[in-house]
């Protein structure tokens, strides 16, 4: 294993924003990844594994740990279950099952991350998550040195939600997903329907990690239902539903197109904050702070992050 220093973390991002970890370490197996937290472990230092780099925003002056990069990795056939590494693509599980003629898992396509990361975040799109594919998790428990077997149930799914969230120290190394058989050229049309719709509607191709925040539940303080609809009728809409869009929050409040330093919230879909070139994290930050006081001025709602704060 090769522990490097000072490495910028700006390149591993989707964003292409970050100061440097204090040392970084690519990991293309299990074993790698169990060496490398051994030299966290020994230099008393966090770690953070970082995967596609989608879905987080690091700090301009960067992780004073050990980063951890899960890239790429096996994925295995085995009857009707697609067994992937931690730092495979979702999109490469996508056209693997496509091609083992296996359905049930198309919309992954539309997440730009890995299947570790997807897992930890319960990650989803077009109404499906990774709830719904993963039939187990193989891990490394830290603190008890020691791989183990998490049934789906035991990981504690919920939205944008697992229990991975709450112990850090369970580092994902493979997901087994159940899928089920089908006709290839009838999943690779709907693959094919999903990359339209999303070219469409997100900002695909841009320095864009994804959504912002989390969609808004209703059913708390802040989001009462018939009180709110009462007051903006426009949310109405959404009354039959378990969330209320914050993409749709964010434009009602008039949020697209604002701008701070390089960072802009996109005209096409106001959940997306793209980096137009030159933004700092620190611009990103403040452009995500004005949106949640904007959106609660308004609506009286706080809408929660969705994207993982590395260094801050």
């Amino acid at each position: 294993m090769e522990v490097k220093e000072n490495v910028p973390l700006a390149p591993y991002t989707i964003y292409k924003i970050g100061g440097p970890a204090r040392f970084f370490v690519k990991a293309s197996s299990a074993d790698d990844v169990r060496e490398a937290l051994a030299f966290a472990a020994e230099k008393k230092l966090p770690f953070v594994i970082i995967g596609a780099g989608s879905n987080m925003l690091v700090s301009d002056r960067g992780f004073d740990g050990v980063a951890i990069r899960m890239a790429g990795g096996e994925v295995r056939l085995e009857g009707e279950r697609l067994v992937c590494d931690a730092g495979v693509m979702m999109a490469r599980a996508v056209l693997a099952a496509g091609k083992a003629g296996l359905a049930g898992f198309e919309w992954g396509i539309g997440v730009p991350g890995t299947i570790g990361g997807s897992v930890r975040g319960n990650a989803g799109c077009f109404g499906h998550e990774m709830k719904d594919a993963v039939e187990r998790v193989e891990i490394f428990d830290v603190a008890k040195n020691e791989n183990r077997i998490m049934q789906n149930p035991e990981c504690e799914f919920g939205y944008r939600d697992s229990i991975f969230k709450k112990h850090p120290e369970w580092i994902i190394l493979s997901a087994t997903l159940k899928l089920k058989r089908g006709n290839a050229a009838l999943i690779q049309q709907e693959v094919q329907r999903i990359t339209m719709e999303r070219l469409a509607k997100q900002d695909i191709g841009t320095k864009c990690c994804g959504c912002i925040f989390k969609n808004t539940p209703w059913g708390r303080e802040d989001t009462d239902r018939e009180k709110l609809a009462a007051r903006f009728p426009e949310l109405a809409a959404f009354a039959g539903q378990s969330h209320v869009p914050t993409s749709f929050l964010l434009d009602r409040a008039g949020l697209k197109g604002t701008r701070i330093g390089g960072a802009v919230v996109s005209p096409k879909h106001a959940n997306f904050f793209i980096n137009e070139g030159m933004a700092s994290a620190d611009d990103v930050r403040a452009l995500i702070d004005r949106a949640k006081e904007e959106v609660r001025n308004k609506f009286g709602i706080l809408i929660e992050e969705e994207i993982q704060y590395i260094g801050f």
